[in-house]
């Protein structure tokens, strides 16, 4: 008896001997589902130390946003750019939130892409964090079942209140700060049920504020000769 094999389009055929074993082809990895979350990417502002947008500062030949976005595209079932009024992004394919009043800082650009999203569970990351670790945003979002808030804390007493999950009935408190004149992330903790996730390795967590420090990125990313 014989059995017929093809393969690159050529067919041969081999003996069959009793003892054969058939091993059906390895089927593929099945595509990781989108989460049910909303990412907030904070785009606006003033780019105060840095002179210059940030969301457009080159990174390997793409605008630093490009490089944030392409990270976390397919992952999550909702992107939003939060952005300053009149900004302007259309290079990207993603919907542009404005914030509703200008000068509110971070905070205002948190409360105008919570009262947008489509989800109850948000990511909210600033585009001068060049690097995510999608483990790392997924165990925050495990953690995020039990409490308000979740942030990264890559120290003791440290925290990144720009990288967090952040729940949409957070709302409210925000308008309260924001309403006495409080423009502190860090005086919404207080107010929330906030969980703070220690970083084991914290050492890609960086923010790009000022000129030197994004020179010393493009230089971690020049290959190694």
């Amino acid at each position: 008896m014989e059995i017929f094999i093809e393969t690159c389009g050529i067919t041969a055929s081999l003996p069959f001997p009793g003892n054969l074993i058939i091993i059906s082809p390895m089927s593929s990895p099945p595509e990781r589902k989108a989460r049910p979350v909303t990412f907030i990417l904070l785009a606006g502002g003033t780019s105060r130390r840095m002179k210059r947008d940030k969301a457009r500062l080159p990174v390997s030949d793409k605008p630093l946003i490009q490089r944030i976005l392409g990270q976390v595209e397919g992952l999550f079932e909702e992107i939003l750019i939060s952005v300053s009024p009149g900004q302007r992004l259309d290079f990207l394919p993603f919907r542009l939130i404005e914030d509703e009043v200008e000068g509110q800082g971070p905070l205002g650009g948190i409360l105008s892409g919570l009262r947008a999203a489509a989800h109850d569970v948000c990511l909210v990351a600033a585009c001068d964090i060049p690097d995510i670790r999608i483990d790392f945003l997924e165990r925050m979002l495990e953690e995020a079942q039990d409490y308000e808030i979740v942030v990264p804390s890559p120290a003791k007493g440290l925290s990144e209140p720009l990288l967090a999950v952040y729940k949409k009935s957070v709302i409210p408190k925000i308008e309260k700060l924001l309403s006495s004149s409080n423009r502190q992330v860090l005086a919404l903790f207080r107010l929330c049920r906030t969980k703070f996730v220690e970083m084991a390795d914290p050492s890609w967590l960086r923010n790009l504020n000022t000129p030197k420090q994004y020179k010393d990125y493009l230089r971690l990313l020049r290959p190694k000769k």
